[in-house]
This record gives structure tokens, C-alpha cells and sequence, in this order.
């Protein structure tokens, strides 16, 4: 993420949000909610002395970027957002739907001589392994949504969760926990909350751009629309490419940041 700012321009803060990567506990969902994200990422901005800055997000950085700026609408300079993830009921059971290729994650993960559950029974399935099954469930698990995720992404290295050092297995687990813990509950938010947001935002007339690829599997082109209607002064770049920031997305997310207006 750093080769996205320049150093000579930009001043660049990369938190880890709560659970998640270097923050302790690792994987743990208590008092994890969206608020408390928010909280955080407030607390870490007055705390570096901070008066104003730009926030970048993705997928699902991209949401909460937005209930962050219209919380705390006087901290926010812009915002670059990229392949925005709504939190609506069709964006999270569309990554658990059998019919749209997560039947394989399914089989894996459904109690022996059972059907493959729906999309919404096959996330609280999942869910409920992710937190409270045994070690090996917990592992083939994590393995399984790794690997549809993988696929979805267009990439081919399967992960084989029982040759990994045991350090990268528990924080494989600990990362589809709490992606887990937040999909069953729509992050905490919901599509109508995110677009509400963004109408907020572009009352204040907060500088935003957005940038979605035409190809993206894992949140479709109409969500980088609906944002568009809720914000018509916004910069919408359609990026050649999926959902990753690499490639041409990745050149496009360093260009707008390089372009947006930091300073107010």
C-alpha cells in the first residue's frame, strides 16, 4: 500500500484495524463493531496531532471510509475510494450464493450428509465454525473461503492450510473470523446507511473520487452507480481490471491520489 503515496508529498497512516493484523487481540470480536472502528481510527488522528486528512479505502475499506467522513465530516480533506464494497444483503450473500460458484466452499464446510445450505444459512454455517469449531474445523474453514475467494479473484495458488507454518494458520483463521463476524451482520451498517452517508458527505461538498473495475466479481459495477447518484459531484474512473489494486487499478489509485486535494 505504501508505493501508492509519494513519500515527498505524503505524510501516510496504515492502521490495522481491530483484530486485524498487528492489533491485539488477535481475531478477537469483542466490542468489535463498526462504532468502535470509527472510534478508533478518530482517537488515532487526534493522537498524531492530526487536523485534517484524506482517507483512502477499498472493498470494504471503501464503506467504512464513508461512515467515517460523515461521522467526523470536519477531519476529512477528500476521500479515494476503490471497488466500493455497500454492505447491502446482495453484496454479502452474493460471495456465499451456490448458484454463483461457492458451492464448492459449501460442501466443504456443511455438516456430512446434509444439502449445501443457501447463501445466508452457508454464511452463519461458516460463521459459527470460524468461532467456536474445533481446530481442524476451523482451519479447513478458513481454507475453503480462501480458496473461493482465490478463484473469484482470478488467482491459482489454493491454500493448503495443514502444510503452513502454524503462525500463518492461526492468523489465516483469525482474518475469515472477522471478515465473518461483520458479513453476518452487514458490517454494521447496510446499504441504506452507506448511501446515506455519501448523501451527507456530498452535501458538505467533500471531494471524492471513485475508482471500480469494470470487471470486478467481488463488488459489482452498479455499486460505483449507486454511489455516483448519491454524490453527483464525485470523479468516477472506471479502471480495465477486477477487484484487486494491482495492474491498472493500482496505477489509477496512485494517479488520484496524487491528484486529490488534500489540503482545505
Amino acid at each position: 500500500m505504501a508505493a501508492w503515496f509519494d513519500p515527498q508529498l505524503h505524510r501516510v497512516v496504515m492502521p490495522d484495524q481491530r483484530g486485524a493484523g498487528r492489533s491485539t487481540p488477535a481475531g478477537g470480536l469483542r466490542r468489535n463493531n463498526v462504532g468502535a472502528l470509527l472510534a478508533d481510527l478518530e482517537q488515532l488522528r487526534r493522537t498524531l496531532g492530526i487536523e485534517r486528512w484524506g482517507v483512502v479505502g477499498g472493498s470494504w475499506g471503501a464503506a467504512l471510509a464513508l461512515a467515517y467522513a460523515a461521522r467526523y465530516p470536519d477531519a476529512v480533506a477528500a476521500l479515494v475510494l476503490r471497488g466500493a464494497f455497500l454492505t447491502g444483503r446482495d453484496d454479502v450473500f452474493a460471495l456465499f450464493a451456490p448458484r454463483h460458484g461457492a458451492r464448492r466452499m459449501l460442501q466443504r464446510v456443511k455438516p456430512q450428509g446434509e444439502r449445501v445450505p443457501d447463501a445466508r444459512a452457508g454464511l452463519l454455517t461458516v460463521s459459527r465454525l470460524l468461532q467456536s469449531g474445533t481446530t481442524v474445523q476451523k482451519q479447513d474453514t478458513a481454507g475453503a473461503w480462501q480458496s473461493r475467494e482465490q478463484a473469484l479473484l482470478g488467482l491459482s495458488s489454493p491454500w493448503r492450510s495443514r502444510r503452513q507454518p502454524r503462525r500463518e494458520r492461526v492468523a489465516t483463521v483469525n482474518k475469515y473470523r472477522i471478515q465473518a463476524h461483520y458479513l453476518r451482520n452487514r458490517a454494521g451498517l447496510g446499504k441504506p446507511a452507506v448511501l446515506r452517508a455519501a448523501r451527507q458527505i456530498a452535501a458538505r461538498g467533500l471531494p471524492v473520487t471513485v475508482l471500480h473495475g469494470r470487471a470486478d466479481p467481488v463488488c459489482r459495477p452498479a455499486n460505483a452507480l449507486r454511489l455516483q447518484a448519491a454524490m453527483p459531484d464525485a470523479r468516477l474512473a472506471w479502471v480495465p481490471g477486477g477487484h484487486l489494486a494491482t495492474g491498472a487499478m493500482r496505477d489509477a489509485l496512485a494517479a488520484a491520489i496524487r491528484a486529490a486535494r488534500w489540503q482545505r
